[in-house]
Formats: structure tokens, C-alpha cells, sequence
């Protein structure tokens, strides 16, 4: 995206959640261990995605966005619907008030959330394709019920600013649509992108 900004002098940062620090270290070995994971409560865990996320804009989102860079995030706290029951509103809005509480003065909608939307047997297909290593919360009848959330957190969220993308489609396509929307974004905030 940096490439194909006009003005070369706008910072474009990239971070990711789970973090390396003290709670996203906590997430990952929990994550990486089914026992570990099997013994621990959903709501703590949730809780340490909570404090991992605060960290993590406090440290980096914020600041870069007070300096007028461009932040882009491999996932936030949307994903938090994956400690809701299915269609279940009232976990939903206790998840969002508990990151809020936590995340106090450093709370932040993003601009635009992308969700590759796909469905769960296809996205397991494609990952052993690729090699890629499964932790223990993307399971089948996890990811379906964690879709189903983010439909229903779009719904009771419009200010999350999530934007579904059919991700069942190639590469090339899927990415087409995420460019032309950056833009849209981008230059709704100023900044243009060049042809």
C-alpha cells in the first residue's frame, strides 16, 4: 500500500494480534497446547485477548494513528466473537463492554474491517493445502459459529465498519476487492493512491 500512496512521506505500519508481548505470549501458548486450552475458561482467555489488545493500542495503534500514519492490523478486537455463543447477543455485548472497560482511553474503531468470508470446510481445505498448522480454536463448528457472529456484530456494530469479502474466489479477485476498498477509505481520509 506504502508503494501506491501519492505522498511517499505518510508511515504505513503493520501489527498484529496476538502480539509477542507478555499477554500475547500467554494466548499463543494456550492456543498451542489442547490440554491448556481445553482447561482454560473462555471468559479468561477472552479476558487476555482483552488486555493483549490494550497493550497493543496503547503502544502502537494510538500513537501511530496520533502521528497521522496509516495502521493496518492482522486482526483486532472484532475477533472477539469468538467468545460468544452462537447468536448470542447478550455475550456479544458483554465481550464488547469488557474490551471497552479494559481498554479505557485507547479504544478505537477501526476505519474499515476486512472479513475474508469463506465457508469454514473450504478455509480448512485450503490451509492443509498450503501446510498451514490449525491451533485449537479453528475447528469447524468453531469457525461457523464465529462466522455467524460476525454477521451478527456487523448488525449490532455498524460502527465496527466491517466489510464482508467473498473469499472463495481466486487471489486475484479477492484482493481487487480489498484495493478498491482501501481506496474508497483511504481517500475519504485524505489520502490518494496511486493508478
Amino acid at each position: 500500500m506504502r508503494a501506491k500512496l501519492k505522498d511517499k512521506s505518510v508511515e504505513v505500519v503493520a501489527t498484529k494480534q496476538p502480539t509477542t508481548d507478555h499477554f500475547g505470549k500467554r494466548i499463543r501458548t494456550i492456543l498451542a497446547d489442547k490440554e491448556f486450552f481445553a482447561k482454560t475458561d473462555p471468559f479468561d482467555l477472552q479476558e487476555l485477548f482483552s488486555k493483549d489488545s490494550r497493550a497493543h493500542c496503547e503502544r502502537e495503534v494510538v500513537p501511530h494513528l496520533k502521528r497521522g500514519h496509516i495502521v493496518c492490523t492482522d486482526r483486532f478486537r472484532e475477533s472477539m466473537v469468538y467468545g460468544a455463543d452462537r447468536h448470542n447477543l447478550i455475550d456479544l455485548h458483554m465481550l464488547v463492554e469488557m474490551n471497552q472497560m479494559y481498554h479505557n482511553g485507547f479504544w478505537v474503531w477501526p476505519d474499515k474491517v476486512f472479513i475474508l468470508d469463506l465457508l469454514p470446510e473450504l478455509a480448512i481445505e485450503r490451509g492443509r493445502a498450503s501446510g498451514r498448522q490449525f491451533d485449537e480454536m479453528e475447528k469447524v463448528d468453531t469457525l461457523h459459529r464465529v462466522r455467524d457472529n460476525f454477521q451478527m456484530f456487523h448488525k449490532e456494530y455498524p460502527m465496527a465498519n466491517l466489510h464482508f469479502i467473498d473469499a472463495s474466489r481466486s487471489l486475484e479477485e479477492v484482493f481487487a476487492d480489498i484495493r478498491k476498498e482501501i481506496e474508497v477509505t483511504l481517500k475519504a481520509k485524505g489520502f490518494e493512491l496511486e493508478i
